[in-house]
């Protein structure tokens, strides 16, 4: 049995057992964490394909690319854990909960906490870093992003092997943050990994609310529209090509 397997079950059980449980993200905002880290993990592997074009690699790299614009979207008119408003703080309120955090003496939170908040930030601009890089990379070859042309060879090369290495940014960012995210599976016994899968967490009173308002699927496939429409014209406009 898969772990995702065991969590549902978990969540199920807990169910029939009649432990309340409540909203805490919504089906956009579920779907968005997983198919960013589908995509991540995609243009990694395709990285070392033996496709001189790279066509695999851009084609995730333009997917992450819409995802985090979509995201930005979302953070504004979203469900309300996901709303930029309900999770970034000021760096003396991150202080203080990790301050707190120490002591054993941390709240809980429906949504993320203030430094679960910061490491969202982080790896939303760590991937965002990542993706302008490579529009602006080339290989010397054959490969190249539709920005390449634009800045010339050797800042293209030099964005390449920035590109390359970049990576190992968003690598440490996601390793810390599955490591906190077991930590408060394991350690803190709160059910964060299961939350990302089926939504919902322990019913209690949370500093950012009781229950999470849900962001309408209408508008999250408007947001994806849009910011699919973004990211084509953002290439296309200044004469790019996707996959030459």
């Amino acid at each position: 049995m898969s772990a995702a397997e065991r969590l549902i079950r978990r969540h199920r059980a807990a169910e029939d057992e009649g432990e309340p449980e409540t909203l805490a993200w919504d089906l956009p905002t579920r779907l968005f964490k997983w198919a960013l880290v589908v995509l991540v993990i995609a243009a990694w592997v395709s990285s070392g394909f033996a496709d001189p074009d790279m066509t695999v690699h851009k084609a995730a790299g333009y997917g992450i690319l819409t995802l985090l614009v979509y995201r930005v979207l979302w953070g504004f008119v979203g469900g309300s854990t996901a709303r930029f408003a309900s999770f970034v703080s000021s760096p003396s309120t991150v202080l203080a909960y990790v301050r707190a955090l120490r002591a054993g003496a941390a709240r809980r939170y429906l949504g993320h906490n203030p430094a679960g908040g910061l490491m969202i930030l982080g790896l939303l601009a760590a991937c965002l870093i990542q993706v302008a890089l490579g529009l602006c990379s080339t290989d010397g070859v054959m490969a190249s992003g539709p920005f390449a042309d634009a800045i010339g060879d050797t800042w293209a090369a030099r964005a390449a092997t920035l590109h390359a290495a970049w990576f190992y940014v968003i690598l440490g960012l996601a390793v810390v943050h599955i490591a906190v995210n077991l930590f408060y599976q394991l350690i803190k016994k709160e059910n964060l990994i299961g939350a990302m899968i089926t939504g919902r967490k322990a019913a209690s009173v949370y500093p950012d609310g009781r229950v999470a308002q849900r962001g309408s699927n209408a508008v999250a496939l408007a947001c994806l529209g849009v910011a699919a429409a973004l990211v084509y014209l953002g290439v296309v406009l200044p004469g790019g090509h996707f996959f030459s």
